[in-house]
C-alpha cells in the first residue's frame, strides 16, 4: 500500500526537495497545495513530471479536509524577511493559519502524521555555542524585540504541539537547509556567493567565521521516512548533517573550484532579521532514537547541489 502525503506550501524551497524524493521513491501518492498551480506545474515538468494519478496538484486549500492522508508535511513559510511584502507579523499569523487548518484535520483523523517544520531558532536569537538537550532559550518579556519573533512563533508552535499529546505530530528542527531549488535572489550567505559566482562579482564579507550545518535534501527525506514507520509519536527532533561547516571551508572551496573572488570587510555587520547566529548547529542528536543517519556534510550538500546550479552556467575552474 502507497502512503497517500499531503504538502501544504508546495512551491517553497524544501517542499520541491521533498517533492522530488518522495517521486524518485515510488512509495507514495502526493498532493500538493499551493496558491500558485502554475509555478508547481512548472517544477514538476522541470524534473519530468506531470499532474495526475499518484500526484495531484490542489489550487488552493478548499479541498484539504476533504481528502484522505498517511501523512501531512506542512512546507508553507513567509519567505525571507529581505524580501519587498514580508513582515515579522507573517512568522504569527501564517503559521498559526495552516497550523490550526491542520490540526483541525488530525482531531477528525488522529491516525495521521504531521510534519511541520520548526527551527534551530527555538532556541533563542544569539547562538554562540551549539544547541544541546539542556539549552535554555532566555527572552526578555519586557524588552521583546524583531530578533525575537521567529523564535517565539516557533517555540509556541512546538508548545502547542506537545498539548495535543494524543495526535501524531513531529516538529522537525531545520538549522540550515541548501538545495540546487533554492531562490539565488534569497540573500543568503551560499546565495550570496553563487550569486557573485554567476555574475563575475566581488563578494564583501564580514569577519566572523559563522559556523552552519546545512542538511542535504535526502537526508530530509530519510528522517521524514523515519517518522512515517516510527508509530505514535508526538515529539521535536534536530535535524543535522554528519558535519557542520565554517565560512571559511565555504570560501575556500568556491575560491579554489569556481574562482571566487572575496574580501573581508572587517567594519562589515550583517543583520540578520531572527538575531546573531555564528554558531548555528545542534549536537542535541535525539533523532538516532528512530535511527535516522544521516549521509552526508555540510560540505557535500554545498559542494553536491552547488555544482548543479552553476553547471548550467560555468564549469569548475579544474575542468577548464
Amino acid at each position: 500500500m502507497k502512503n497517500t502525503i499531503a504538502i501544504l506550501g508546495s512551491t517553497s524551497h524544501i517542499a520541491k526537495g521533498l517533492i522530488k524524493n518522495f517521486i524518485e521513491d515510488d512509495r507514495s501518492n502526493l498532493h500538493l497545495f499551493t496558491r500558485s498551480s502554475e509555478k508547481v506545474e512548472a517544477f514538476l515538468d522541470s524534473i519530468g513530471k506531470s499532474n495526475g494519478k499518484n500526484c495531484v496538484i490542489h489550487e488552493g486549500y478548499n479541498d484539504f479536509l476533504k481528502c484522505s492522508y498517511t501523512v501531512v508535511i506542512n512546507c508553507v513559510g513567509v519567505g525571507t524577511l529581505r524580501k519587498p511584502g514580508n513582515n515579522h507579523s507573517s512568522y504569527f499569523t501564517v503559521t498559526e493559519k495552516y497550523d490550526n487548518l491542520i490540526i483541525e484535520y488530525l482531531i477528525k483523523n488522529p491516525v495521521t502524521l504531521y510534519i511541520s517544520f520548526s527551527s534551530g531558532a527555538v532556541y533563542g536569537r544569539k547562538c554562540s555555542a551549539p544547541a544541546e538537550e539542556h539549552t535554555t532559550n532566555s527572552i526578555q518579556a519586557n524588552n521583546i524585540t524583531p530578533e525575537d519573533y521567529y523564535a517565539i512563533a516557533r517555540l509556541n508552535s512546538e508548545a502547542k504541539h506537545r498539548s495535543f499529546k494524543n495526535l501524531k505530530i513531529v516538529d522537525l528542527r531545520i538549522f540550515s537547509y541548501f538545495s540546487r531549488f533554492i531562490d539565488i535572489t534569497d540573500g543568503y550567505f551560499v546565495t550570496e556567493v553563487l550569486d557573485c559566482i554567476l555574475n563575475q562579482k566581488i563578494l564583501i564579507t564580514d569577519s566572523a567565521n559563522i559556523i552552519r550545518d546545512y542538511i542535504h535534501s535526502k537526508d530530509l527525506f530519510s528522517i521524514i521516512l523515519k517518522c512515517i514507520y516510527a508509530g505514535k509519536i508526538n515529539t521535536a527532533f534536530d535535524v543535522f548533517s554528519t558535519k557542520p561547516v565554517e565560512k571559511r571551508e565555504i570560501l575556500d572551496y568556491f575560491a579554489s573550484e569556481y574562482g571566487l573572488k572575496y574580501e573581508i570587510n572587517r567594519s562589515l555587520n550583517h543583520i540578520s532579521p531572527t538575531g546573531s547566529k555564528n554558531i548555528y548547529f545542534s549536537k542535541y542528536n535525539n533523532a538516532v532514537s528512530i535511527g535516522y543517519k544521516p549521509q552526508f556534510s555540510s560540505m557535500d550538500t554545498i559542494s553536491q547541489e552547488s555544482k548543479h546550479i552553476l553547471s548550467k552556467h560555468i564549469m569548475p575552474l579544474h575542468l577548464v
